[in-house]
């Protein structure tokens, strides 16, 4: 079925992606500039912009939990709409709140908004559509998102570069008016499927599944170094260019290479190859991008270091989905994404922390040391990935091409660095 018959007569859907629209258009206002702001309007170290960060990880999953388990109860609609409203006030705080300890209180109201968002938007799409229709719903969530980045980069870049509490409040408005149509358009309840009580046994599934922990505990590197992208470019822009705000553009390039050429990888080469490889690989693309960025001194060779990022997530991020869904017992595969989340939050949260903290002691990153470290850690994480390749219990992980059955409910579309992958 085409994209435009799927959305054709489905009103709540594509309610559902303009709110994913507006809130990835009011995430990425803020984002590509915010270690930059907090740095040179707030004075803090990059000691203290990384553990901010790591704050906004950790209450995002603390959101994703709680939103996840009161969707089921009170409905999607509702949370989704808290999410966004409680979102909106920590951008406010963001944009008035100068002591770091108020800066952590925001950072936490904010991530706490995220989390809220992000599993009910997806247990959401999943009930507007039939259950062959999932994966082109879920493309279309990641095109949605990667237009409001798109367009959140171009607007910083061209109109923001010299008032930084605008951004943030403009974007707390933007959350506001997600909140407003998501009560008003989404409709009631839990979509197609009954709101019920989500038994605390069936956590305990998840937590039986060696194989499951095993991998997701092994992604937290891989999160570890991913997260390392939206907090050292901005810093190492801020101290190389005349503006670092600029680097705002890199997250539309970026967005625009993602709408271009993630089908195309996806097909040609995560089809082909081991999963567990295609993920060792997009690490080492990571690590040497983030490696790069030690001769960087144009925004050009920022844009150049952007695009080999963003080839290394393309690689990761379907991939890390689809990976998790063969681990998962199909009964409980939100619970499990669920869990799964938690795990991408304390990677995210220890990257941040080591981060902010590598690249102070390494001279504001002017010495070679964190940008040498990136380097061998992505390749320590493709060596990792295939030792577990060898081990028989994650057998069951095999390339999309492999698997009997049509390719699982992931989202694959994208999801962008950052503690920021909302709804």
């Amino acid at each position: 079925m085409p994209t435009h018959s799927l959305l054709k007569g489905n009103r709540p859907l594509f309610s559902l992606l303009v709110v994913v629209f507006i809130t990835h258009l009011g995430s990425y206002l803020v984002l590509p500039v915010l270690p930059i702001l907090l740095k040179v309007e707030t004075g803090l170290t990059a000691a203290q912009i990384g553990f901010t960060l790591a704050v906004i990880s950790i209450f995002m999953q603390v959101g994703s939990v709680v939103g996840g388990v009161f969707a089921d109860r009170t409905g999607r609609r509702f949370i989704i709409a808290l999410g966004a409203l409680i979102r909106a006030g920590g951008l406010i705080g963001f944009a008035y709140f100068s002591t770091y300890s108020l800066i952590l209180l925001t950072a936490a109201i904010s991530g706490l908004g995220l989390g809220l968002n992000a599993p009910s938007t997806k247990a959401f799409i999943s009930s507007l559509v039939k259950a062959d229709m999932r994966s082109t719903a879920f493309s279309l969530r990641g095109i949605f998102a990667n237009i409001g980045m798109a367009i959140a980069g171009l607007t910083v870049f061209a109109l923001f570069t010299g008032s930084s509490k605008l951004i943030f409040i403009t974007a707390a408005v933007i959350y506001l008016g997600a909140s407003v149509i998501s009560w008003f358009f989404l409709p009631a309840g839990c979509g197609d499927e009954n709101c019920r009580e989500v038994k605390w046994s069936e956590y305990r599934q998840a937590l039986k599944n060696i194989p499951f922990l095993v991998f997701v505990i092994a992604t937290i590197f891989v999160w570890a170094l991913y997260v390392q992208f939206a907090l050292v470019l901005p810093l190492r822009a801020e101290s190389v260019l005349s503006n670092g705000k600029d680097i705002s553009i890199i997250w539309t390039i970026n967005s625009i290479t993602v709408i271009i050429a993630q089908t195309l990888i996806t097909k040609n080469i995560i089809r082909n190859i081991h999963p567990l490889t295609s993920v060792g690989i997009g690490a080492i693309c990571i690590g040497s991008a983030l490696g790069s960025l030690y001769f960087a001194n144009t925004l050009f060779f920022f844009v150049f270091t952007g695009i080999i990022f963003i080839t290394g997530e393309m690689l990761i991020m379907p991939t890390l989905d689809t990976s998790i869904s063969q681990l998962a017992a199909a009964r409980f595969l939100g619970m499990f994404f669920g869990l799964a989340s938690v795990f991408t939050g304390i990677g995210e949260a220890i990257g941040n922390s080591i981060g902010g903290r590598l690249f102070e002691v390494a001279d504001g990153g002017q010495s070679t040391v964190p940008y040498v470290t990136y380097v061998i850690a992505g390749f320590v994480i493709f060596i990792g990935m295939q030792l577990l390749r060898r081990w028989k219990p994650l057998s069951i992980i095999q390339p999309p091409k492999s698997m009997p059955t049509a390719a699982p409910n992931t989202d694959s579309a994208t999801s962008h660095p950052n503690p920021i992958n909302e709804g």
